[in-house]
C-alpha cells in the first residue's frame, strides 16, 4: 500500500458552515462578504494544495475594484487578544486592532465531524499573547479540518512582501497549508450572487478543482515557531485554467488546513488514515 498526503476540496461544506452571519456586523462597501472559503487542495500523491494551470497573467476583478489599502506602517492582522468570550461564529474585531480603518475580521473553523465541525475550535493561551486560535480533533476520520479569518473588505496589501504567523501543533502529515483566498480564485456562487463572493467560473470541488487559492505549505511542530510566507514562495492559484499568483491584492480571507494521510488500498482507491490533529495559530501580521 502506498501512503500519500492529500487535502480534499471542502469549499461547499465550509461555505455552508460559515454562511453570511458575520455580514450583519460588517462595515464597508457593498461587495463585502464573509462566506467560508475553500478547503485544502491536492491530488493523489501530491503536496498539500492544488496546482495552477495556464500562463501567468493579470486577472481583472470587478468586485475588487475598490480594495482597501493596508497602511504599510500598520502590518498587524490579528493577535486575538481582543477576544471577548463570545461564540467564535459571531465574534468580530477590528483588523489589526485598528478600528479607524472600518475593516472587520472574524474567525471560522470546520472539520469532518458529522455536523461539519471539528471536535475543538476555541481560543487557547497564545505564544506571547493571552489568546491564540486553535482547531483540533482527537480522531479525525475523513479529511482533517481547518480554520481562518474572514475579512469584511477586499484588501490591497501589495505594499507588503508576505504574511507572518506563529504556530504550533500536531499534523498527521507533518505539514499544514496556509491559503490566501482571493476573489479571482473563489468560485461564483449563484445562490449568494448579491454578495459577489467570487469571479472564478470553475469549481473548487472534486479531485481536480479549477478554482484553487494560492497556498503556502509549512512544517508543524509541537513547539512555537514563527512562519514567514513571502508572496513569491506561494504556489500560484488557479482560476479556471489561468494562473493567479499572489502579491497581496484582492485578499478577502486567510485560511489554514490540516489534512490526513491517505492510503492506497488493494483496489487502488485512496482512503484516509484516521488520526488526531491540533493546530494553534497566533500573532498574524503582514511582512
Amino acid at each position: 500500500m502506498r501512503i500519500t498526503n492529500r487535502f480534499l476540496r471542502l469549499a461547499g461544506a465550509v461555505s455552508g458552515l460559515v454562511g453570511l452571519g458575520p455580514m450583519l456586523g460588517c462595515i464597508g462597501d457593498s461587495d463585502s462578504t464573509n462566506a467560508g472559503g475553500a478547503g485544502g487542495a491536492g491530488a493523489n500523491g501530491g503536496a498539500a494544495g492544488g496546482g495552477a494551470g495556464g500562463s501567468s497573467t493579470t486577472v481583472s476583478n470587478a468586485v475588487c475594484a475598490k480594495p482597501k489599502a493596508v497602511d504599510h506602517s500598520k502590518p498587524a492582522i490579528a493577535d486575538f487578544d481582543s477576544y471577548d468570550g463570545s461564540p467564535l461564529s459571531s465574534w468580530k474585531f477590528a483588523l489589526g486592532g485598528d478600528s479607524s480603518t472600518s475593516i472587520l475580521a472574524g474567525t471560522f473553523g470546520y472539520g469532518d465531524r458529522p455536523d461539519g465541525t471539528a471536535e475543538t475550535f476555541d481560543m487557547v493561551t497564545g505564544h506571547t499573547s493571552t489568546y491564540a486560535l486553535e482547531i483540533a480533533d482527537t480522531n479525525s476520520q475523513k479529511y482533517g479540518g481547518g480554520m481562518g479569518l474572514w475579512i469584511s473588505e477586499c484588501l490591497d496589501a501589495t505594499k507588503f512582501v508576505g504574511i507572518s504567523f506563529w504556530v504550533k501543533g500536531n499534523a498527521p502529515t507533518g505539514q499544514a497549508k496556509f491559503s490566501v483566498n482571493m476573489r479571482e480564485t473563489q468560485p461564483i456562487t449563484p445562490s449568494k450572487a448579491e454578495y459577489k463572493t467570487g469571479t472564478c467560473t470553475g469549481t473548487d470541488t472534486g479531485d481536480k478543482p479549477t478554482c484553487v487559492h494560492p497556498y503556502f505549505t509549512f512544517t508543524v511542530t509541537d513547539t512555537w515557531q514563527q512562519v514567514q510566507a513571502p508572496w513569491g514562495d506561494f504556489t500560484p492559484g488557479n482560476a479556471d485554467g489561468t494562473e493567479v499568483p499572489v502579491d497581496g491584492h484582492n485578499i478577502w480571507q486567510l485560511q489554514f488546513d490540516v489534512g490526513l494521510n491517505w492510503v492506497q488500498d488493494a483496489d487502488s482507491v485512496f482512503v484516509p488514515v484516521p488520526a488526531p490533529y491540533d493546530l494553534i495559530v497566533d500573532t498574524m501580521t503582514f511582512l
